[in-house]
């Protein structure tokens, strides 16, 4: 059993050299074998070089959906925050018109006169319920 597997290993690989190194069409055969070798690598290359791209962007797009965990929810630039706590907050409050609101990198101060404690308070709660609104600095003065 061993002798006609060496023999036929044997005679396969005398075909192919003879099938190579014809010497009428050998030349050929050798040329058109190493261009399929060639094509098949840069093909693989090609390959390669599109699943590493591909990957990459997967990365990217986990990587973004975990720094998505530690950023907060909602973020607003001053002018927006600024905007949603006269509409949220002062749209509530009747006695909006004696009030300055200053927002700088989300902190809220406040200044001007309110009329009695109950309505500090009021605004107070009403501005801390804004969503974005961080810190209140409170300058007002109760009283006339």
């Amino acid at each position: 059993m061993r002798k006609s597997s060496l023999i036929g290993i044997g005679a396969a690989v005398g075909g192919l050299l003879a099938y190579l190194f014809d010497p009428d069409r050998g030349r050929s055969r050798r040329a058109r074998l190493s261009d399929q070798a060639a094509a098949r690598s840069r093909d693989f290359t090609a390959t390669m070089r599109q699943t590493a791209e591909y990957q990459k962007g997967v990365a990217k797009g986990i990587i973004h959906d975990a720094s998505e965990v530690f950023r907060p929810d909602n973020v607003y630039d001053d002018e927006t925050l600024m905007q949603k706590v006269r509409s949220e907050a002062l749209g509530y409050w009747d006695g909006s018109e004696s009030i300055e609101i200053d927002i700088t990198d989300g902190k809220v101060e406040l200044s001007g006169t309110v009329r009695d404690p109950a309505s500090h308070d009021q605004l107070l709660s009403l501005i801390r319920d804004v969503e974005g609104v961080g810190l209140i600095d409170d300058r007002l003065r109760v009283g006339s």
